[in-house]
């Protein structure tokens, strides 16, 4: 083989090797978006009591492969100020690699109330959310600010509502 031949040679082969890596690069997806999985999603296992609300993230990360969840206030209504069941559900989250996003907070009152005591009233009700959400390393809440009236009246309504569990949420680093 000629030098002049062995030199194309050579480059070719490394034009075409790195554009195999090129391509190779290419082809291979990313996981650029995280996902979640809402315990909403296995209500009705959680309803028939067919689950226990505890093992949801164990679930998560071993059925589905996913490492984040979304609570619901529902499967742990009755002892959301139960700091001991509080504990095992964030010591059960660290356990399976799992982090703690969210509580979905339904029935808990309209954050937009027309009504000035109802709505501070629904206000309260979520506290006990956001010292929830705060223990398990969640960064929010996700809640209901229904409202009735014009569409401005219900802006300000809801706003207000809002604004104010959101000053309690600044207490708590939720």
């Amino acid at each position: 083989m000629k030098r002049r031949e062995f030199v194309r040679t050579t480059i070719a082969l490394g034009v075409s090797g790195a554009g195999m890596g090129l391509i190779n690069a290419c082809a291979q997806p990313k996981n650029i978006f995280e996902i979640s999985l809402a315990q909403w999603s296995l209500h009705r296992g959680l309803e028939e009591g067919a689950m226990d609300p505890l093992d949801f993230a164990a679930l998560t990360r071993e059925k589905f492969g996913l490492n984040a969840i979304e609570y619901v206030n529902k499967f742990c209504k009755d002892r959301v100020r139960d700091q001991q069941y509080l504990k095992q559900m964030r010591q059960r989250a660290d356990d399976a690699g799992v982090r703690s996003l969210l509580i979905m907070c339904d029935d808990e009152g309209r954050l937009g109330d027309p009504d000035e005591s109802m709505r501070l009233k629904a206000v309260e009700n979520h506290y006990k959310w956001v010292e929830a959400a705060a223990f398990l390393g969640c960064h929010s809440i996700r809640v209901n600010a229904a409202s009735e009236g014009s569409y401005e009246e219900q802006l300000a309504l809801a706003a207000d509502g809002l604004n104010l569990l959101c000053a309690y949420g600044d207490q708590h680093d939720a």
